[in-house]
């Protein structure tokens, strides 16, 4: 699903293919940040309409050696031991860190839901390095113009977010969303900042990884990458300077976000003042660090450690996209553990019900005992005077059955009359809208006849041609050209899908694009 993220307005559009999750309004609600040095646990409720921090804890380990396998690790032993510490537990959030998410910002056009919907995921597969199957993604959309929308589009690995989620369950958390923690980040500032008009840098700078979001208004950018080892202060920011300046370059030309005025710094680093000083030397912008302990109120037991307490800032940003409203965030919760999710969250209504329901049907079912035993005597009665009735009825249906093979019989010779000639209207058809796309042609055509009531497809093979590249390879005005071609496939009468789309950009100047078309049934050929 993709989502539009902001104070001022939310929308939910599906793309992803996930079933649309419908969240149970919630007042309580337990936040997980599994960071690369630490898993630390906030837990928050609804207080007169704002949040309150009930419970804080973390578990602290040393960045792993082994990689991703070991920070898995040490990560569900944290949750084991939190989720015995945590004494109340229930519906819970999962923070993923930057480095186990991958994060691409795709552009999509104005058209309607179900085309764009197949334009998302076309979108999907080209920017994603691994098979779809082996992820779990979702969009958020950060921005757009009246022609088109930018979305940013999150992704981690299936083999990473199951074992977290299971570990959460086993230590009696009921996952309700997972997150990256850059949209956290986004939510925490914008609950610190009382307005989303300023231009601003929020650098998240952890252990392992780093995180920045460039926002405009309501638009935003965000991106991450890997830190090396640890060194002085003076290292770190002149890498981070380095790869603001190379993010605000991409962020200005991709999606046209005006140059910052300040920068909001995040995470462990925010509590460095030299390496503050740095950075606003280099990036000469001034540089405050992410608050929001002002914006919450605490319960004696989490005051005493909410001063220091490693990562409250995307603790707090989490708790404010599931309980405040109008806020609105992508979900990287696989689709089978949200559909148990759901009917856990149903169940006792739907228990409530059948009670009820069952209570309901015994004064009737009483009722209709009685009537059935009189009913049955008048039916003996009635019987008795149907035996003729029957006999004519007999024939009447003998002589319908013979009307209605012979109705059949002209409804077939009519079929045969239609067909011959909706293969040369199919034909002109595709000419038509091939020729209206220009420079490109047909190659081959073949027919996958129709099984068990399933209308026939024609595998279509062809190429287009780039003229302005011959001799590079095909340019994104080409594939463009090929999606409008597509979609003007769509619309043609005989045609109800398009599916199994490939394309081949390895000759210079020529993009070579296979796909099925799904006939219409009502346009029989």
């Amino acid at each position: 699903m993709s989502v539009t993220f902001g104070k001022s307005r939310a929308k939910q559009i599906p793309t992803s293919g996930f079933f649309p999750f419908q969240q149970v309004s919630l007042s309580r609600i337990t936040i997980i940040d599994c960071g690369a040095s630490r898993t630390a646990l906030g837990t928050f409720s609804l207080n007169k309409g704002g949040l309150r921090c009930d419970h804080l804890a973390a578990e602290t380990f040393s960045p792993a050696a082994g990689g991703e396998d070991r920070w898995l690790e040490h990560t569900t032993g944290a949750l084991r031991v939190l989720g015995a510490k945590a004494g109340s537990r229930g519906p819970a959030v999962l923070l993923l860190p930057p480095h186990v998410v991958l994060l691409k910002h795709v552009k999509t056009p104005r058209v309607e839901a179900d085309k764009r919907d197949r334009i998302v995921r076309f979108e999907v597969e080209q920017n994603i390095p691994y098979a779809i199957s082996e992820v779990v993604w979702d969009t958020v959309v950060s921005g757009g113009s009246e022609t088109g929308e930018d979305l940013l589009l999150a992704a981690a690995k299936l083999d990473v977010v199951t074992p977290l989620c299971a570990a959460a369950r086993a230590a009696g958390f009921e996952v309700r969303r997972v997150l990256p923690s850059v949209l956290a980040t986004r939510s925490a500032e914008e609950l610190a900042r009382p307005t989303n008009d300023d231009r601003l840098l929020i650098l998240n700078v952890g252990a392992r990884s780093a995180s920045l979001l460039q926002v405009d208004g309501l638009r935003f950018a965000a991106r991450s990458w890997a830190l090396g080892a640890g060194g002085s202060a003076e290292a770190l920011a002149a890498r981070l300077a380095q790869e603001t300046g190379r993010s605000l370059l991409h962020f200005q030309r991709q999606n046209g976000l005006e140059d910052p005025t300040r920068v909001v710094l995040a995470g462990g680093a925010a509590r460095d003042p030299e390496l503050r000083a740095l950075l606003g030397a280099k990036l000469k912008l001034p540089v405050e660090v992410l608050q929001v302990s002002s914006t919450l109120e605490f319960a004696p037991a989490a005051a005493a450690s909410a001063a220091t307490f490693p990562g409250l800032t995307d603790l707090a940003g989490a708790a404010t996209l599931q309980l405040l409203p109008g806020q609105a965030a992508l979900n990287l919760m696989p689709a089978g553990l949200r559909r148990r999710a759901h009917l856990r969250q149903r169940r006792p209504w739907l228990v409530a019900a059948a009670l009820l329901v069952l209570g309901s049907l015994v004064p009737p079912l009483v009722h209709y005992h009685r009537v059935t035993i009189t009913a049955r005597a008048d039916l003996a009665a009635i019987e008795e005077n149907l035996v003729p009735l029957r006999a004519r009825d007999a024939r009447n249906r003998a002589g319908l059955e013979k009307l209605a093979a012979l109705k059949q019989q002209v409804t077939q010779l009519q079929s045969v009359q239609e067909r011959r000639a909706a293969w040369l209207r199919l034909f002109a058809d595709l000419q038509e809208r091939f020729t209206k796309v220009e420079d490109v042609w047909l190659e081959n055509l073949q027919t996958i006849p129709a099984v068990n009531d399933m209308p026939m497809k024609l595998v279509i093979s062809g190429r287009m041609l780039d003229k302005t590249n011959p001799l590079a390879k095909v340019s994104p005005e080409t594939f463009t050209r090929v999606k409008a071609l597509l979609a003007g496939i769509v619309d043609s009468p005989f045609v109800s899908a398009v599916e199994g789309e490939r394309f081949d950009n390895s000759r210079p100047g020529i993009l070579k694009f296979d796909f099925v078309l799904v006939t219409d049934p009502a346009h029989p050929l």
